[in-house]
């Protein structure tokens, strides 16, 4: 859902803002523009309901939200994991490349292949649908950010693994096609985070087997206790990501609880936090080998 955060001159007139008032607030501040014509109010942060409350204000018949912006609104967080830039522009796609707006807070896209049923209205706001939302993320975005999508809306139960790739055979010959198969190939419903994406996806990018997720580990009963983020049942090999969401300070004792019972159970645990996840260091490849070797 996109909230109403923004307003027009004319709306702010409407709920009694005199003319005079409405210069003075332009002039001291008081008011932003955010796109033409949609404003907000100067002390409104500027986050990515607030440009995706004025954006969406102001497209123009043929024009949708879409990718990453659409996907905000399905509720799937799919923006750069980075956070460059910390506030993105909304990303929207275009049916007729004539229409692609031109503004600084809008990253357009042409799309001649979007076809009626490919958008749906969600109050008031025109965005690409689900499926079409998760097939171009899985096409356009880089890999790791793709896996992480198309996960995500999968475990969101917004889409199905069946109707994903049916709907690969769409794009047959197209740009990013090719990343779009191999996303779908691995991709995984019972995946929880992007962070675990990311690790299936370093592990089988190293040469090792698609590793299963959420792994149940079961008491002397037979009582499922726990369940392991990401792992290999059969060699007893658990991956764990500590991602600052569920796994902060406050939850740091009873995690080295958790995680000692499943070390008494016989399995192997590694825990990898964000920097080695996103990072460029090889430590989540070496310590694997290690844990695989033994």
């Amino acid at each position: 859902m996109v909230p109403t955060v923004t307003f027009t001159k004319a709306e702010a007139l409407a709920h009694g803002v005199s003319e005079y008032d409405w210069r003075v607030l332009v002039r001291e501040r008081g008011v932003r523009r955010v796109v033409a014509g949609v404003y907000a109010d100067a002390a409104t942060p500027d986050t990515m309901q607030l440009r995706l409350s004025a954006v969406a204000r102001v497209l123009p018949e043929g024009v949708v939200l879409a990718r990453r912006s659409a996907a905000w609104v399905l509720g799937v967080d799919a923006l750069d994991p980075r956070g460059y830039p910390a506030t993105p522009p909304v990303e929207v796609v275009a049916s007729d490349p004539r229409l692609r707006p031109r503004r600084g807070l809008v990253q357009s896209h042409s799309a001649e292949d979007l076809r009626p049923d490919d958008v749906i209205t969600i109050d008031g706001v025109r965005l690409t649908t689900p499926l079409r939302t998760a097939s171009d993320l899985g096409r356009f975005v880089p890999r790791p950010q793709a896996l992480a999508a198309i996960d995500a809306f999968l475990h969101a139960g917004l889409i199905t693994l069946d109707r994903l790739t049916d709907e690969s055979a769409r794009w047959r010959r197209r740009r990013g096609v090719r990343q779009l198969e191999a996303m779908v190939k691995i991709a995984d419903p019972l995946c929880e985070s992007p962070g675990e994406s990311r690790m299936r996806l370093r592990a089988i990018d190293a040469g090792f087997p698609r590793p299963e997720c959420q792994i149940p580990v079961h008491d002397l009963t037979g009582r499922l206790k726990y369940r392991l983020d990401v792992g290999y049942r059969d060699r007893r090999i658990g991956l764990e990501y500590d991602g600052e969401e569920f796994h902060g300070p406050d939850r740091a004792g009873a995690d080295a609880e958790r995680r000692e019972w499943i070390r008494r159970r016989g399995w192997r645990l590694a825990v990898f936090g964000r920097d080695a996840i996103y990072g460029p260091s090889r430590d989540f490849e070496d310590t694997l080998s290690r844990l695989w070797s033994g």
